[in-house]
């Protein structure tokens, strides 16, 4: 009889499927951007939120591929797949977000991504355990205690350690939420408005980008991109005093070099909450 490999070894293997599994979906998302049908998601005229064909079929698929590989796995996505995990308290939960920035996508006005990560622990308090995130051509994966990475060319490429160390870019780029751009801007830094939160977090863990202030936030386009950040040596700060995790509100992910300024800065401009609901 086979035994299961363990727990690390699981998480690695599970990473590489769906890594290969985002790369797919975004290369047929980008070849399917110009013809991408778009409507509004209900209560759009509060949030101005839209979907795209494109959304609810990459969501299908992971969703059926993560089912057929993983069965005992839960899901949740952003477009509505929701299915709880055998094992509620120690089982494995997928977090999917198809396309993140779809506006964005739908009106090819900036960057946009496909995110997948996996999250254990109970519903209270779950803990990351990997990421993956396709965008811009780009795959950048991270496996908690394991180091972030990036390839270009799809997972079969040549991938690169992301590693962050040394002085911060003075003045360099720093994303923001619009309310806090002001503030950013006074601080020396070059403020930029977030677009498609993984994209920015992606670009945090590879050194473009110094860091970000964000006031909420969720698992499937923040929360689970934020191990990329930690794994490469970055800071992630949730302002509340605890450990990150799928609840934890008002966040600074920064380079090391920057990290004492920007949560100094978010301090002073953003509400420290508590985790959310």
């Amino acid at each position: 009889m086979a035994t299961a490999p363990p727990p690390a070894a699981d998480a690695a293997q599970a990473l590489d499927f769906v890594a290969a599994l985002v790369t797919r979906l975004g290369e047929e998302a980008a070849r399917r951007q110009g013809s991408a049908v778009e409507q509004r998601k209900p209560a759009a005229a509060l949030t101005g939120s839209v979907v795209t064909d494109v959304d609810l079929e990459t969501e299908r698929a992971v969703d059926d591929a993560l089912r057929e590989r993983f069965p005992a796995d839960g899901l949740i996505g952003e477009e509505g797949a929701d299915r709880p995990p055998a094992d509620p308290e120690h089982g494995r939960t997928w977090v999917v977000d198809p396309i993140d920035g779809t506006l964005n996508y739908a009106r090819r006005l900036g960057p946009w991504s496909v995110v997948v990560s996996a999250w254990r622990g109970p519903r209270e308090r779950p803990q990351p355990e990997s990421v993956a995130v396709w965008t811009g051509g780009h795959l950048y994966t991270a496996l908690a205690g394991h180091g972030a990475f990036v390839r270009v060319g799809g997972p079969q490429a040549e991938p690169r350690r992301l590693h962050l160390e040394g002085a911060a870019e003075p003045g360099g780029v720093v994303r923001a939420g619009a309310g806090v751009v002001g503030a950013v801007k006074e601080a020396g830094w070059l403020a930029k408005v977030v677009e498609s939160s993984a994209a920015e977090v992606a670009s945090i863990a590879d050194g473009r980008v110094m860091g970000t202030l964000r006031l909420g936030g969720d698992r499937r386009d923040l929360h689970g991109p934020a191990l990329l950040v930690a794994e490469a040596g970055g800071a992630v700060v949730p302002l509340d005093g605890e450990p990150l995790s799928g609840v934890s509100r008002s966040l600074v992910l920064a380079h090391p070099g920057a990290a004492d300024d920007l949560v100094a800065l978010a301090t002073a401009n953003l509400p420290v909450t508590g985790p959310a609901d």
